[in-house]
């Protein structure tokens, strides 16, 4: 993640409204509030956390009549590859091959999966093994 990308580090209420909203495309306020299972957050709550999103560059707000329609500027793809990023310089010292063994060893995956995870690796590998 890059200094532009690190600012836009979202907490855990941020990251939940932004899943709704890379789900849905784009949303309101009350359109937000109604996807989410109870307890539901007040009104207040949740437009403090779009205008939140909003300054830091991962939403906009396109005014339609008397609400505003809020809609990603960043997609998921792009805010998790920055995140990855992120955690792999920070926890792994920049190592993929520590990250991946961080969860690998931790991780029960079945044959399928573990099949699909080698052919991604051979397919990204630098030189043939």
């Amino acid at each position: 993640m890059n200094l532009d990308t690190k600012h836009r580090s979202l907490t855990k209420s941020e990251l939940h409204l932004m899943n709704l909203l890379w789900d849905k495309g784009e949303a309101t306020v009350n359109d937000l509030i109604e996807m989410m299972p109870e307890p539901r957050p007040a009104y207040t709550t949740a437009l403090t956390v779009m205008r939140v999103l909003t300054k830091k560059g991962i939403v906009k707000a396109t005014l339609q009549g008397k609400a505003h329609v809020y809609s990603p500027i960043m997609t998921r793809e792009e805010y998790t590859q920055g995140f990855m990023e992120e955690t792999r310089n920070t926890l792994f010292k920049g190592s993929f091959s520590a990250l991946l063994s961080f969860f690998a060893e931790r991780e029960r995956l079945a044959a399928d999966e573990v099949e699909r995870i080698v052919a991604l690796l051979r397919k990204n590998q630098k030189a043939p093994l």
